[in-house]
């Protein structure tokens, strides 16, 4: 594959992603795990084209990062298509397919920000979480005018609680983490609160309530691609809470061009066509079975 004359326009990605699609599927088709090697296989070759546009020194930051779209969206259309052709995608396998891509595509603006002075942080794992928790409450407990043996009564539950806690594997990692003019975020991105999420919420309230107590002015985000009227309540209880601000639809790529620099929702209505894009076979499948309808972002 020869990449050096290449315009990155999206005709020309997409012919040579077609190309180089073929032959892969024409290796793999009929063999165990065909989707799993195709995909593996396919993304060597995105990765590839990535790594041309990242040297490329002549490039300002957002025609960099213009490019790099391009050629995410390309290939997310090329594996659709080849997807369904080795096993014709089902409502579910579709819906979650099309959410999925669109969380990777939104995180691009951050690693290839056009915004400067944004740093990648690290989260707290859950034993650092809960060390500083912990050494924090035994300095209130100390302040409190309780018995020695009350003191230790009450640490005992404490310890208990946080066993208990434990032992359901909350997790504080959330999609992204960074640092902008000394704020630290920490985001969460959702496809859409549309089915039952309430193992979900009750995680991230816990979660948001630990980072907001580890450091008051930490900024829990939570970025949902539906427009809040497709959500269910689940969303609402979250929006209610103190513990994260939460963005629908429109508002999250404002709050992404805020944070990043870059004008993703405007990218995308320029670029992203995803009924003409796709091939005739693929879209002409979606649409008779309805699932045309969820090629939106």
């Amino acid at each position: 594959m020869r990449i050096e004359n290449l315009t990155y326009k999206k005709a020309d990605l997409l012919n040579l992603l077609r190309a180089v699609g073929t032959d892969i599927y024409e290796e793999v088709k009929g063999k165990k795990n065909q989707i799993t090697k195709m995909n593996t296989k396919f993304k060597k070759i995105t990765e590839r084209l990535i790594k041309a546009v990242v040297e490329n020194t002549e490039l300002s930051n957002e025609e960099r990062l213009d490019k790099i779209l391009m050629v995410y969206y390309c290939s997310y259309i090329v594996m659709i298509e080849f997807r369904n052709r080795m096993r014709p995608y089902e409502y579910m396998d579709f819906t979650r397919r099309v959410g999925e891509l669109w969380e990777p595509f939104c995180k691009l603006c951050w690693k290839y920000t056009s915004e400067e002075g944004i740093a990648d942080t690290i989260p707290p794992t859950f034993d650092e979480a809960k060390l500083q928790l912990l050494k924090d409450l035994h300095s209130f407990i100390d302040t409190i005018s309780l018995t020695e043996d009350q003191k230790q009564e009450l640490n005992r539950y404490l310890e208990l609680m946080w066993e208990l806690v434990a032992s359901g594997e909350i997790k504080l990692e959330s999609d992204l983490h960074f640092e902008k003019a000394g704020i630290k975020y920490n985001v969460d991105f959702k496809s859409g609160f549309n089915s039952n999420e309430k193992g979900n919420t009750n995680r991230l309230l816990m979660v948001g309530s630990i980072y907001k107590k580890l450091d008051p002015n930490y900024e829990n985000i939570i970025l949902v691609r539906a427009e809040e009227s497709e959500n269910n309540h689940y969303l609402q209880t979250l929006k209610n809470s103190t513990q994260w601000n939460v963005y629908c639809g429109q508002e999250t790529y404002d709050k992404i061009e805020e944070l990043t620099g870059f004008p993703l929702k405007s990218w995308i209505n320029q670029n992203i066509d995803w009924e003409n894009d796709l091939d005739s076979e693929t879209i002409g499948y979606l649409r008779r079975n309805n699932l045309n309808q969820y090629l939106r972002w």
